[in-house]
C-alpha cells in the first residue's frame, strides 16, 4: 500500500519500458522518465509523469530512425501523463490521459510501493497502452495500424519536504 504523503523522482536516469508483440516479434522501447510526482492522501492518489519520447531507444538503429520519424510526424517529443485513483488499496489503480503532440491516449496504471525506507521508496508502475488509430512504420516489418504496449517502470521517489 502506498504511504500518505508527497513524493518526487530523484534519480537522474529512470527508464520506462514499453513492450509489444509486433507480427510475431517482440519489440521493446525504452524511454527516460524526466519527472515523476506522486501525492497520496485520504482523498486519493495523483501521479504525474513526463517521459522523453524524443529519446526512445529500441536497440536497433534502423528501428530507432523509423520510430523517431513516426513520433516527429505526430509532434510527439515529451509525453505528459496525469492520472488519479483511490488510496488505501494495493495495487493502487490510477486512470488518466497521456498526451504528446497530437497523440492522446487513455491509460490506466497499477502502482505498487516496493523497497520502502524512511528516506524514500520505489514505485512500481505497470499498465497497457492501446493505440488504435495510428500508422506506425517499422523497418523490416511494415506498417501497423494498431499497437498495444505493455508499460513497466520502477521509479525511485523521495518524500517532498
Amino acid at each position: 500500500m502506498i504511504n500518505i504523503g508527497a513524493w518526487s523522482k530523484t534519480a537522474d536516469v529512470v527508464i520506462l519500458e514499453l513492450q509489444s508483440q509486433v507480427k510475431g516479434k517482440s519489440l521493446t522501447l525504452k524511454a527516460p522518465i524526466d519527472s515523476a510526482d506522486l501525492t497520496s492522501d485520504d482523498a486519493g492518489v495523483v501521479l504525474t509523469m513526463s517521459i522523453g519520447l524524443d529519446r526512445v531507444k529500441t536497440g536497433n538503429f534502423l528501428l530507432d530512425i523509423g520510430l523517431s520519424g513516426f513520433l516527429s510526424s505526430y509532434g510527439a517529443k515529451e509525453l505528459q501523463y496525469v492520472g488519479s485513483g483511490p488510496s488505501g488499496v494495493d495495487p493502487v489503480r490510477v486512470g488518466g490521459v497521456a498526451t504528446s503532440g497530437r497523440v492522446v491516449v487513455d491509460l490506466e496504471l497499477a502502482l505498487r510501493e516496493t523497497h520502502a525506507t524512511e528516506v524514500g521508496m520505489t514505485l512500481q508502475v505497470s499498465g497497457t497502452a492501446v493505440f488504435a488509430d495510428v500508422e506506425v512504420p517499422i523497418p523490416g516489418i511494415g506498417r501497423l495500424s494498431d499497437l498495444t504496449l505493455q508499460v513497466h517502470a520502477e521509479i525511485p521517489l523521495d518524500p517532498v519536504v
